[in-house]
C-alpha cells in the first residue's frame, strides 16, 4: 500500500510541477530572447551584426511569407532586364533604372517588416499573402530620391575635381589627388546609412530635417557605422558575386559572340540564348532579392544603438545640471 501511494505521489508531481517547470524555463527563454532583440539597446558593431542576422534569420519564415510576390516580381524584371542586357547592351540604363525601381519597391518591404519590429518587438505572421504598407514604400521612395540628388551632386564635384586634376597636375598625383577626394567623399557619405534608417522608420519629420539632425550624430559614430556597414557589405557582395556565377558566364559568352559578329563571325550562341538568360536572370534575381535585404537587418540594429547611446548620453546630460 505504501508502494503504491509513494508512486502515485511521484506520478502527480511529475505530472503537475515538471511541465510547470518546462513551461517557465520555455517562458524565460522568450523573454530573454525578445530582450536581446529590442532595438533600442547599446550594443557593439558585432553585437549589432550578430543580432541584425539573429533576427533575419530567425525570422525569415515570416519575412518570406510576407515578400515572396514582391520577391518573384523583382525577380521577374531582373529576368527581362537581365535579358534585355545580354541581347541589347545599348539597354543597359534603361533596365538598370527598372532594377532600381523594384529595389526599392522590395526594400520597402524590408522596411515595413523592421517598422513591424520596431512598433511590436516582433514580427508577426502577416494576415494576407499580398499586402504592400504604401506609406513605408512613399517614404522609402522619397528617401532614395534625396540619396540620388546627394549622389548625383558628389559626382559633379567629384568631376570637377577630376577636371582640375588632370589639367593642373602630373598624371601620377592627378590619380593620387582623385582617389583622396573620393576616399574623402565616401567617409562623408557614410552617416547617411543612419539617416536613412531614421527616416524611413520615423514620421513626423522630413528628410533634411532628419540629415541635420542625424549627420552630426553619424559623423561621431563614424567608426561603429563603418564597420557594421563593412561587414554587412562584404557578406553581401560575397554572396551576390557567387549567385552571379551563371550570369556572369552568360554575358561572358554573349559578349564574346558580339565580338566575333563584329569581326564578320557568324552569330555563335544557340537560338534558345535570350530564354536561357531570362531563366537564369529569374532563379539569380529572386535569391539575390533576400540576399540584399538582409543588410537592412544590421544596419536596423545599429541605428538602434546609436539612438540608445544617445539616448542615455542625454539622460546622463540631464543628471549633471
Amino acid at each position: 500500500m505504501r508502494q503504491q501511494i509513494f508512486h502515485f505521489s511521484l506520478f502527480t508531481f511529475h505530472f503537475f510541477f515538471v511541465p510547470l517547470h518546462v513551461e517557465s524555463d520555455s517562458k524565460r527563454e522568450i523573454m530573454e530572447k525578445e530582450k536581446d532583440d529590442i532595438l533600442l539597446k547599446v550594443r557593439s558593431s558585432r553585437g549589432c551584426i550578430s543580432a541584425g542576422y539573429r533576427l533575419y534569420t530567425g525570422h525569415f519564415k515570416h519575412i518570406f511569407r510576407y515578400s515572396w510576390l514582391a520577391a518573384l516580381i523583382f525577380a521577374l524584371f531582373c529576368s527581362v532586364s537581365g535579358a534585355l542586357m545580354i541581347m541589347i547592351p545599348r539597354l543597359m540604363p534603361i533596365t538598370a533604372a527598372i532594377i532600381l525601381i523594384m529595389e526599392c519597391l522590395f526594400a520597402s518591404y524590408g522596411y515595413s517588416v523592421l517598422k513591424q519590429h520596431q512598433t511590436l518587438g516582433s514580427i508577426l505572421r502577416p494576415a494576407k499573402k499580398f499586402s504592400i504598407d504604401t506609406h513605408i514604400f512613399v517614404r522609402t521612395i522619397k528617401c532614395w530620391v534625396w540619396v540620388l540628388i546627394i549622389y548625383i551632386l558628389v559626382a559633379a564635384i567629384m568631376a570637377g575635381i577630376s577636371y582640375v586634376a588632370i589639367k593642373f597636375l602630373q598624371l601620377y598625383t592627378a590619380i593620387g589627388a582623385i582617389s583622396l577626394a573620393g576616399l574623402v567623399i565616401i567617409c562623408l557619405l557614410l552617416p547617411l546609412t543612419y539617416i536613412t534608417m531614421r527616416y524611413i522608420l520615423n514620421d513626423g519629420m522630413g528628410f533634411w530635417k532628419q540629415f541635420k539632425i542625424g549627420y552630426g550624430v553619424g559623423m561621431r559614430r563614424w567608426g561603429f557605422i563603418f564597420i557594421v556597414v563593412l561587414v554587412a557589405c562584404i557578406v553581401e557582395l560575397l554572396l551576390l558575386m557567387l549567385l552571379s556565377l551563371p550570369a556572369t558566364i552568360l554575358s561572358i559568352a554573349n559578349t564574346q559572340s558580339m565580338f566575333g559578329v563584329a569581326m564578320g563571325d557568324p552569330y555563335a550562341l544557340p537560338s534558345y540564348m535570350p530564354a536561357l538568360a531570362a531563366g537564369t536572370f529569374l532563379i539569380i534575381g529572386f535569391l539575390q532579392a533576400y540576399v540584399m535585404l538582409s543588410v537592412l537587418f544590421p544596419i536596423y540594429y545599429m541605428y538602434g544603438s546609436i539612438d540608445a547611446q544617445e539616448q542615455e548620453k542625454q539622460d546622463f546630460n540631464k543628471q549633471q545640471q
